[in-house]
């Protein structure tokens, strides 16, 4: 596979483990590696750590960049600098943290959209996941306005145009907001977890690229049927710790092939209301999903 693959590593070796054989399945040409460091004082979390470092191993052959922090920066500045250096090597890849269990369409699906999109510069994700009916759907992908960080892939010229601070977005939030069709009660909740990340008290970097991605009326692409399961739904995780959750372990579907060509390059705002509502809204859910998926 010629598309480099980002993997994100940090201190469950288990989770790596199931993840990194799906991509050595792949046989990446570029495989670029991220890791945060243990946290300070914990003797388990470092021997975890190094645990899970040890399973990246390639035996295919290919260039390997492991970019490991020797202390812990935490989910927002550890992923972000890091994805920023590996955007400086390779102008577009395909990513996945290690609870994101794709399957093989997954890669297939990016690769092939990352090339139709390239030069669509109001696009600036290409999802893995799914959590909607195919019915919902007019053709093999719909454009929203949703980035979901549990696999996914995007561009050099995308992720350069971060804002961090989600100034932009907050200088210019009336604006965002009627060319939205977020629902407002979905808007209310939006803007207040936006909120809490720029105060500190939500560490997430994917906060930040979805009100860059609002911010800069961008599309993403979402696929007709689930190819990415989230499978870090335990004890161990801070933000999806439920395993009974209605997200957890979605099912992982075979894609359509051949992706549709005729799919319009703007927003599909049924599929994207749809989207938000589901978040926001569902009875499947006790907790915002937002929270489960970028915090």
């Amino acid at each position: 596979m010629n598309t480099p693959v980002i993997f994100i590593i940090y201190n469950r070796p288990d989770l790596t483990r199931q993840v990194f054989e799906v991509i050595r399945s792949q046989q990446p040409k570029h495989l670029y590696v991220i890791a945060d460091g243990p946290k300070l004082g914990s003797a388990q979390d470092a021997e975890n750590v190094e645990q899970t470092r040890r399973l990246i191993d390639p035996d295919w052959d290919c260039s390997l960049v492991c970019d490991y922090s020797d202390v812990n920066l935490g989910c927002q500045q550890r992923i972000f600098y890091g994805l920023s250096s590996a955007f400086e090597k390779h102008d577009r890849a395909i990513i996945l943290e290690d609870d994101c269990f794709a399957n093989a369409d997954f890669f297939r699906f990016c690769e092939e959209l990352l090339d139709v999109y390239a030069n669509s510069p109001e696009v600036r994700q290409i999802s893995g996941t799914n959590f909607l009916e195919p019915r919902f759907f007019k053709g093999s992908h719909a454009m929203t306005q949703y980035p979901t960080p549990w696999g996914w892939a995007t561009w050099r010229r995308a992720w350069q145009e971060m804002d961090l601070s989600m100034t932009s977005f907050f200088e210019n939030e009336e604006a965002i907001r009627k060319r939205s069709t977020i629902s407002k009660r979905a808007w209310q909740k939006l803007v207040k977890r936006l909120k809490k990340v720029s105060t500190g008290e939500v560490d997430s970097w994917a906060y930040p690229w979805l009100a860059t991605c609002l911010a800069k009326d961008g599309l993403v692409v979402t696929p007709k049927q689930n190819l990415v399961s989230n499978i870090g739904f335990d004890r161990r995780s801070t933000h999806t710790s439920d395993p009974q959750s209605f997200f957890a372990n979605r099912p992982r579907e075979a894609f359509d092939f051949p992706i549709d060509e005729y799919v319009p390059v703007r927003l599909d705002t049924r599929v994207n209301r749809e989207l938000f509502n589901l978040i926001f809204a569902s009875g499947y859910r006790k907790k915002s999903l937002f929270r489960k998926l970028f915090g």
